[in-house]
């Protein structure tokens, strides 16, 4: 069965998308504008991937290695 879609579910999500983004945009005020294309040029490579970018990187163990005394 079909979801129905109001119209104003469109209204809220495009509002909350247009927050979202306001805030994003804020938040990266404080970086340099090379950071700021380094941000969205991941994000774009993550939406047309699906992968971000280390995600064909080995796993590693967060916990260092133990050392024999």
């Amino acid at each position: 069965m079909p979801e129905l879609t109001l119209p104003t579910d469109d209204i809220l999500r495009d509002e909350a998308s247009q927050s979202g983004r306001a805030a994003l945009e804020a938040s990266l005020e404080k970086f340099t504008p090379d950071v700021r294309d380094a941000f969205w040029n991941a994000i774009g490579l993550y939406y047309s991937s699906r992968r971000h970018p280390g995600a064909d990187e080995p796993k590693t163990d967060a916990s260092p290695p133990a050392v024999a005394a």
